[in-house]
């Protein structure tokens, strides 16, 4: 038997006919048989609550949040500084497939805007997260929008609106230089000596900031390299690759940024479950020799994810429980 779940993204009806599958069944003193069963015709209605028309996207669960997170800290940025933003929103009530788009188009002078592919994982709540990183190539001050979404609360039957607030973000440094146009009837020559004077001034001030701007973003960049949440998403990318090898080393690389006392196994063992301690054995017995018996890396990013999680979860609350008093005595 198989189950299939249906959400319906709009207020529509929606048919499903023509359908058939193929079932093979035993036939007395013969070879097997496979037939096409025809599936009956089925039609859905879907309606939009009353009151929730205006929705566009429709959204509907008992609760929606959103939260803007920022990695990096924003006092005292300079031109060749990294800060990461991450857009998350988590419902209860729908699969994450129906919570839309989070991040803007960002488009800034001076700004360097890098998105990485959003994360969308059902559960309770289902949840979206989108990163971006922005490499502050100079100097200025820079809005960063935040995100409102609306949604049909089915506890209470009524609109209600979850915002994740924006933020400004100031970086020292000389701003991006602006091409100087012409005037149509051609510079005068005190102007253009002006501006030449202006150009050269600008080019020795940059010339003397290029070399530590650089190497602040060159150090910003590996150390973002030497993060835990880097080596995570190495990780990822290579969990289902079914190359065993490139898994596994991928996995001791992450292990290497997690707190002291703590590889692999343990890891599994306290905050994984028996999948996830499963596929680190299968990888690790086909590293040393026994590839035949555990074969390649199991699909199980996502009770990684989970178990990083909860990790991450303990490991926040274990320093904020170390904090000294404020006013020591």
């Amino acid at each position: 038997m198989r189950t299939y779940e249906i959400y319906p993204l709009l207020g529509a009806t929606y048919r499903l006919s023509g359908l058939s599958i193929e079932v093979t069944y035993a036939n007395i003193g013969g070879d097997p048989r496979t037939t096409a069963v025809r599936i009956p015709e089925v039609a859905i209605r879907a309606g939009v609550p009353v009151g929730a028309e205006s929705l566009d996207p429709y959204i509907a669960g008992d609760r929606l949040s959103l939260r803007l997170d920022v990695a990096g800290d924003l006092d005292d940025l300079e031109a060749g500084d990294v800060v990461v933003l991450e857009y998350v929103a988590e419902l209860d009530g729908l699969p994450a497939i129906f919570i839309p788009p989070l991040a803007p188009d960002l488009d800034f002078e001076g700004v360097s805007v890098y998105a990485d592919t959003p994360d969308v994982e059902d559960g309770t709540p289902a949840r979206r997260s989108e990163k971006l990183t922005l490499v502050l190539d100079a100097g200025g001050e820079f809005s960063i929008p935040g995100r409102e979404l609306e949604y049909w609360n089915t506890a209470s039957n009524s609109i209600e609106k979850a915002a994740a607030k924006g933020l400004y973000i100031s970086v020292a440094g000389p701003p991006q230089p602006t091409p100087v146009e012409d005037p149509s009837s051609g510079p005068q020559w005190p102007r253009l000596v002006a501006l030449l004077a202006g150009l050269i001034v600008f080019l020795v001030a940059a010339w003397r900031g290029v070399p530590a701007a650089a190497r602040r973003y060159r150090e910003a960049a590996e150390r973002h390299r030497q993060t835990e949440a880097y080596a995570f998403a190495q990780l990822c990318k290579v969990m289902d690759s079914g190359n065993s090898e490139a898994a596994y080393r991928a996995m001791l690389r992450w292990a290497e940024r997690l707190g002291a006392g703590m590889n692999l196994r343990t890891f599994a063992a306290t905050y994984g479950d028996e999948s996830l301690r499963a596929a680190i054995s299968a990888l690790s017995a086909g590293i040393y020799g026994e590839a035949e018996k555990a074969g390649g890396p199991k699909p199980v990013t996502r009770q990684f994810k989970a178990a990083r999680r909860r990790y991450l979860e303990r490991d926040a609350q274990g320093r904020a429980s170390t904090l000294p008093p404020l006013n020591p005595t």
